[in-house]
């Protein structure tokens, strides 16, 4: 418990609440990574619950915050469990380091046993009185009176008192975080126009170093003292748009301590649809495959202004994002029609204890932004081909979200029935508003492992980006049931690299996220809101970084770099709605930093790759019949890292 008054308990319960609140973890997300239950976090957050010493511990490390900032920073703030062990912050400092001093003390015979801490933390033990084993659990050290000990508390470790009441002071040092990739090479600012040949011919080898397999290369210039940070970085951005082409090497200007150049591996995105969306018939299906082969022809080969009138003239939802898309990946970003106004169709409720979309991701917001996703028009065009020709063709839509997948693919498919299935309240109410006039959609608020399968079982079900939202052996397992035998399973989805590890998964999280950011970085002009334009200039200034450093295999600093950016960028002042047609931008990056945080926590966004998909879809009952990779984000193989889209038959 908390000594003192009640009002302590209190305080530490709004710490919790809020830095989980601005986290982005639900109390079931919370529970589950710090094995303390639900109802003991939702009683600490409601302040009716005095937590334990190792309760506290469990949920600091959770939520990635020192000890100190979860009770207070306040000197002298105690807690005591139960049998008298108790924990005294006495000291703490912030800068250069986070380090706390702690006064434990431990009756006779009491142990903790401590999770690890994050990576790089330190402890330091100094044993006041009586008799402590401590250290890490596999090689603890016994400490009398006037010992101390020192070691790495990033793995589980121990602090058992001996016969006699054991005093202690615990000094916990928290690894100082190293913001932006580190520097391959470290150069004086050039001031004559033969430094600057130098520093091109550098860059032209250090392209050849990143294509051919290094992957990253950074370079950071040492300013003299008389030219103004933002004067050499305008000028570095003017020489770097300037650097000749090329089709796999991506260059970024560092603009955080010592401006620099970052130079990164840029896999081909795109390839040409596959043959099967030539299947399709009808005059918006032609228009629509030629303007997908304009987003993957070469620079200045297309006739951009013709292009962007599709986009304003047309009243397809379908064709105008093709026709985005095509105008952005040559340089001219541009919104596809009706993208842009957010409808407030509800708010998650807390009490709700099932794991939905809306427990972490704006759902408003994804109805509004979604469509400036890479190929999220592609895809469905692509998914479309397989679908069969049959006239009236009725299909199982999994995991429909707020619609849009749906709406293109009616588009295309004017013919076609469907039954619409999504468990969440938030699309469901999306869903009912955008095919009020539609009776050919069918809409279930329901999962599908809930709904009763039909009698004959449908011949075709599709998903569209929802299958790594749940477990995705079940959702295998349950659209099985659904489908009749030679059924076909349409998945349009995002799969990662292949991992083995949480931290491999945590770093191919990052760099897929990042590409599809990266990738449409605009800049939003003045006359907008001050708010737009700040997230907009804060994203494209720290997620360069972000991705160098995860390159350069600083997977846990990139992690706390990119939390760290999304805690600070929320806090922006905004519109609801987007001032200017370039902020949708940002507001898609802000969902797909939303859906990358969410990863890391592994709640609600689940994503797996292609080979460990197609394994537990033969699992299930299905043989791969088709495999497309529609945008790639991270590797060169089919099965790394993007959009992919999986043709199945049921078995």
């Amino acid at each position: 418990m908390l000594e003192g008054s009640s009002n302590r308990a209190g305080r530490i319960g709004q710490n919790v609440s809020a830095i989980r609140k601005r986290r982005g973890l639900t109390l079931e997300g919370l529970a589950e990574l710090s094995s303390v239950s639900r109802a003991s976090i939702s009683a600490l957050e409601n302040g009716s619950d005095n937590p334990r010493v190792q309760t506290l511990w469990n949920l600091a490390d959770a939520l990635g915050v020192d000890f100190g900032t979860l009770i207070g920073d306040s000197r002298d703030e105690s807690v005591l469990d139960e049998d008298g062990a108790s924990v005294r912050l006495i000291d703490r400092q912030t800068s250069p380091k986070i380090i706390e001093a702690y006064l434990l003390e431990f009756p006779a015979g009491a142990t903790r046993n401590a999770r690890p801490h994050v990576s790089g933390v330190q402890e330091h033990v100094v044993v006041l009185a009586g008799e402590l084993l401590t250290g890490p659990t596999e090689g603890p050290s016994l400490l009398t009176s006037g010992q101390s000990v020192s070691f790495t508390a990033d793995v589980p470790h121990l602090y058992s008192a001996g016969r006699t009441r054991t005093r202690a002071i615990v000094t916990v040092v928290y690894p100082r975080l190293e913001h932006g990739a580190r520097p391959d090479q470290e150069l004086n600012w050039p001031r004559t126009q033969a430094d600057w040949r130098e520093v091109f011919s550098l860059m032209d080898r250090a392209a050849i170093e990143v294509q051919n397999g290094v992957g990253i290369d950074t370079k950071r210039f040492h300013l003299p003292a008389q030219i103004p940070h933002d004067k050499a970085v305008s000028e570095l951005r003017s020489k770097v748009a300037n650097l000749p082409h090329h089709p796999t090497v991506r260059h970024f200007v560092l603009t955080e301590g010592n401006p620099g150049i970052l130079s990164l591996y840029r896999t081909p995105q795109m390839s040409p649809l596959p043959a099967a969306a030539g299947s399709l018939k009808g005059t918006l299906a032609d228009r629509c495959r030629k303007l997908a082969a304009l987003a993957t022809a070469g620079s200045g080969t297309c006739d951009l202004d013709r292009i962007q009138h599709v986009v304003c003239g047309t009243s397809s939802l379908m064709e105008s994002s093709l026709a985005a898309e095509a105008l952005t990946r040559h340089g001219r970003p541009t919104v596809p029609l009706g993208v842009g106004t957010m409808e407030q169709c509800g708010k998650p409720d807390e009490a709700d204890t099932r794991r939905l979309f809306e427990a972490r991701i704006d759902v408003d917001a994804y109805e509004a932004f979604e469509l400036i996703h890479p190929a999220h028009a592609r895809q469905m065009l692509a998914l479309a081909g397989y679908l069969p020709g049959t006239e009236g063709l009725r299909i199982l839509d999994v995991g429909t979200g707020p619609g849009l997948p749906l709406a293109m693919l009616r588009e295309l498919r004017p013919d076609l029935q469907a039954l619409a299935v999504d468990p969440s309240e938030v699309a469901f109410r999306h869903l009912t508003r955008r095919f009020a006039v539609d009776p050919a959609v069918e809409i279930r608020q329901t999962s599908i492992t809930e709904m009763d399968p039909v009698d004959r079982g449908f011949e075709v079900a599709i998903s569209v980006g929802a299958s790594h939202h749940m477990d995705t052996s079940t959702f295998l397992a349950a659209i099985r049931n659904h489908l009749r035998d030679d059924g076909r399973l349409l998945v349009a989805d995002e799969m990662i690299c292949a991992f083995s590890d949480r931290e491999q998964r945590q770093a191919a999280l990052i760099r897929h996220h990042l590409w599809y950011i990266l990738d449409t970085l605009v800049e939003v002009p003045k006359g907008a809101h001050k708010g737009d334009i700040q997230i907009a200039k804060r994203l494209a200034q720290a997620l360069p970084e972000a991705q160098g450093m995860v390159y350069a295999q600083r997977g846990e600093a990139a992690l706390r770099r990119i939390r760290d950016l999304y805690e600070e960028v929320m806090e922006i002042d905004r519109p609801r709605q987007p001032s200017h047609p370039l902020a949708v931008f940002s507001r898609f990056h802000l969902l797909e930093l939303q859906a990358l945080i969410a990863g890391f926590d592994y709640e609600i966004e689940q994503k797996t790759h292609v080979a460990r998909f197609k394994a537990l879809a033969r699992a299930n009952g299905f043989e791969i019949r088709h495999h497309h990779r529609i945008y790639a984000t991270d590797g060169d193989g089919l099965e790394d890292a993007g959009t992919h889209l999986l043709v199945l038959e049921a078995v």
